[in-house]
């Protein structure tokens, strides 16, 4: 009965860990959109900030989903291969880590300073933003699709997954490749502008 008691607190904290990780990254991500689409140019400082919550997020999430995995299945694969819902999670977080990973590495240094060829540098950060959005999105439906796990299983998750994602690039490609391209534009004013500064410090852009 113990042991039991003490399997059950852990679980709480380790889902309450992962609900708040859930919130952080929420407002990780809708900070880098503000940063990304401000006014005159990509704010560069909140940007930093705001991926550095996601990363932090990221983390966050992994560790405490990893935690209610080893309370709820023991990492044993007989058990874990019967939740499809389970599964489709896990496949998600992973093309989240990969695409965060993408997004660091890419996509942030080309929205770092202006563009010469304005359209094209938009491209992949627009590709990368759509996965993130329909991941981010997607991952959070996981959260409450219990009920439809014996209805789906897991082809039927990710069927719809591949279909969310198709949809996010559409939009991401049509719609926010443009926006971004007008934000990369070169101009005469490379001054850096920033919610986190009183006033626009006249910092040069590299």
């Amino acid at each position: 009965m113990e042991l039991l008691e003490t399997s059950a607190l852990l679980r709480m904290f380790a889902l309450y860990t992962h609900v708040l990780a859930c919130f952080a990254a929420a407002a990780g991500v809708v900070l880098g959109d503000i940063a990304i689409f401000m006014p005159k140019r990509v704010d560069r400082l909140l940007l930093q900030k705001s991926t550095r919550l996601v990363s932090l997020a990221l983390l966050a999430l992994w560790i405490s989903g990893l935690g209610l995995i080893a309370i709820d299945t023991g990492f044993d694969p007989a058990v874990m291969l019967d939740k499809p819902k389970l599964l489709a999670k896990l496949s998600v977080v992973v093309v989240l880590t990969l695409n965060g990973w993408a997004l660091h590495r890419w996509a942030f240094p080309l929205l770092a300073s202006p563009q010469e060829e304005p359209q094209k540098a938009a491209g992949l950060p627009a590709l990368l933003g759509g996965i993130s959005s329909a991941s981010w999105l997607f991952a959070a439906f996981l959260g409450v699709a219990k009920p439809l796990a014996i209805v789906l299983l897991y082809p039927g998750f990710m069927g719809l997954y591949g279909a969310s994602l198709l949809v996010a690039i559409g939009v991401a490609l049509s719609l926010g490749r443009q926006r971004l391209a007008r934000q990369l534009l070169v101009s005469d004013d490379d001054t850096i502008y920033s919610v986190l500064q009183d006033e626009p410090r006249g910092i040069q852009a590299t």
